[in-house]
């Protein structure tokens, strides 16, 4: 809705394209959902990149919190 598609809202719920399933759309997709404006399959496709992108930073800074909290945690039993 933020990028000014809310046309597409009904469809993509209609076929239960949720966030997960959304980043996982490609061009082919987006067009087989309705998504018949090639401009609106560009701003989607790079919206999408830039989300995956995010999600996959965030999912790293977990990973690596995770780490050096089992690492913290290993050296205090050990003391």
């Amino acid at each position: 809705q933020s990028l000014g598609l809310e046309r597409y809202v009904p469809r993509f719920a209609e076929r239960g394209v949720d966030g997960p399933r959304l980043l996982l759309l490609d061009g082919a997709k987006l067009k087989a959902l309705g998504v018949g404006s090639s401009q609106d399959r560009a701003v989607l496709k790079r919206r999408l990149k830039e989300l995956s992108a995010a999600a996959e930073r965030e999912r790293k800074a977990r990973d690596k919190a995770d780490r050096q909290r089992d690492k913290h945690q290993k050296k205090e039993q050990e003391q």
